[in-house]
């Protein structure tokens, strides 16, 4: 059996009040776990998706962008992200985090009335 590759350090893509998007190369023998937490939470704390093989990078060839985004975040908080590589069931070690601020809440009127984030009652 072959030995787990080290995670990349996923790279910012783009973010905003409630998520973050990131990408890597990934390997196309493991599938991920991108494992997320609110600055100083512990990693023991974190939350996480799981990643299928073949996704992470910006764009898989078919012209859609499959980088991964995390949801339903704190505004104006900073997140810590690191993958977790699994291949064959085996993980890998963390790797390397990537830190990333959203933004702050927006509380003005918005053309897209799906994207409200203030309530005022």
């Amino acid at each position: 059996m072959a030995a787990v590759p080290v995670p990349p350090k996923p790279e910012w893509q783009d973010c905003d009040e409630t998520s973050i998007s990131c990408i890597w190369d990934p390997d196309p023998d493991c599938s991920y776990r991108l494992e997320y937490k609110e600055f100083p939470d512990s990693w023991e704390e974190c939350m996480s998706i799981e990643i299928p093989k073949g996704q992470g990078k910006a764009d898989a060839g078919d012209g859609k962008d499959s980088g991964n985004t995390v949801e339903e975040l704190n505004p104006t908080s900073t997140y810590c992200l690191r993958l977790v590589a699994i291949k064959d069931g085996v993980e890998s070690e963390p790797g390397e985090e990537l830190i990333v601020d959203t933004q702050a809440a927006k509380c003005t009127p918005d053309a897209d009335e799906s994207k409200k984030n203030c309530v005022i009652s």
